[in-house]
Formats: structure tokens, sequence, C-alpha cells
């Protein structure tokens, strides 16, 4: 098989992956519930399943770059507003406020969403690389937030 099918074929069944829904929500310490910022504290962070899959799917775009198509934009638009609701989510869970820093990288990588499938050749290849740099700085920003906040056990 070539490596843009191998490719596509691992994409989709990562988006595929991320759509299973748990059946009934957690409470992350008993008796704990209404408590302003533990309902996140003992329990996996929502971002933390997507991380290792964002991962992947940024070195596969990053990867391939130059040939890039609108399928794989539209499905990373996708992965990359999953991962931008569940950070979101963290936070929130945590009792947390987004600081200017954090807002301003969100706002720059939802232009580039926006941005990326009007784009097209060298222009597409650098966007893209500066995207990827911005998502992987959100990425690593949000991990050290979070360690921040947990309690060790």
């Amino acid at each position: 098989m070539n490596r843009t099918l191998i490719g596509g074929l691992t994409a989709a069944v990562l988006v595929a992956a991320c759509g299973k829904k748990e059946s009934a929500p957690r409470q992350a310490m008993p008796g704990m519930g209404n408590m302003p910022g533990m309902s996140g504290m003992g329990m996996g962070m929502r971002s933390d399943s997507l991380m290792p899959m964002m991962r992947a799917h940024l070195d596969s775009v990053e990867a391939r770059s130059p040939q890039i198509g609108a399928g794989m934009l539209s499905m990373h638009e996708a992965m990359a507003s999953r991962m931008l609701d569940a950070m979101g989510a963290d936070m929130t869970a945590m009792g947390m406020k987004p600081d200017p820093a954090w807002t301003a990288l969100t706002d720059s990588i939802k232009q580039d969403l926006a941005d990326l499938p009007a784009v097209s050749g060298r222009a597409l290849d650098a966007r893209l690389k500066a995207h990827i740099v911005r998502m992987r700085r959100l990425m690593a920003m949000h991990e050290s937030m979070m360690q921040g906040m947990k309690k060790p056990t």
C-alpha cells in the first residue's frame, strides 16, 4: 500500500476512535461533586486520550504537507476542533480561566482552521507548518497547566 493510503486509513481510524462517548459521567472523587475545582481531580482529563492521536496526526500532516489534500484538511479541522473543545472542558472542570496567552494562541489556531482551506501551494505549506507549531505549543501549554493543577497521590 502506498503511504498516503496508509496515512489516510490510520487517520480515519483515529477519528472514529475519538467519537466514542462515555455512557455515564463519572464522579471524580465521591462526595466532592459540587466543590469548586474538585470535579476534575482524580480522573483523567478529557484531552489526555486525544493528545497521542493528535501528535501522530500532526506528524503525518507535517510529513506530507506539500501534497496535503482538502480531505486531510477537513479531517484535521475536525480533530483540532475536538482537541480545543476537550482542552476547554478540562480547564472548566478544574475551575481554570484562560489567560491572555492561552486565548491568543487558541484564537490564532481557530483562525488557521478557518483560513487553511482557501490557501494552496507554497502558501499552504508555510501556513500549515506555522499552524502545526502553534498546535504543538498549545498542547504543551495545556499539559503544563494541567500538571500544575493535579495533586500528587
